[in-house]
């Protein structure tokens, strides 16, 4: 239980640095809820992300079932991965701005350019992670692998 604290407050701190950059971007700002608006962005960030990767590894699985008529190549299989992941990030924008009062997107331009610098964060995110847990267990008086004694 404790691991997933650490996780959910890493991901929290993570969350907050990530909107904040972005609300320097042109359309895109910040208000008094901003708490409330990282918290609904983790939240969504926690629940979006995974149900979209399912969804695109069921799918892969029933074509490679139904016969493989269609070859999917490696570039190919990067490109519907990462399409799948903007447009996770984009759903998970659309979200916090719809249900927080913190976060808002006023233009095109904002909408474009909030989804790949939030898409980027959590890409870098995906490396540092583990590494900032860890980190975070040691300062707690844990073990740096919280699952190994």
């Amino acid at each position: 239980m404790k691991s997933l604290a650490v996780k959910i407050a890493v991901a929290l701190v993570f969350n907050a640095i990530t909107l904040w950059v972005a609300s320097v971007l042109p359309g895109v700002r910040l208000g008094s809820g901003f708490l409330l608006a990282v918290v609904v962005f983790t939240a969504a960030t926690l629940l979006v992300k995974p149900l979209v990767a399912g969804l695109l590894r069921r799918r892969w699985d029933h074509r490679q079932q139904a016969g493989g008529q269609e070859r999917r190549t490696w570039l190919m299989t990067k490109a519907s991965t990462l399409g799948a992941s903007l447009l996770a990030t984009l759903a998970v924008l659309i979200l916090t701005s719809l249900f927080s009062q913190g976060f808002a997107i006023t233009s095109l331009f904002g909408w474009i350019a909030a989804t790949i610098v939030i898409w980027l964060a959590s890409f870098i995110y995906d490396f540092v992670d583990d590494g900032l847990e860890a980190r975070a267990h040691q300062l707690l008086g844990g073990s740096a692998n919280p699952g190994k004694p």
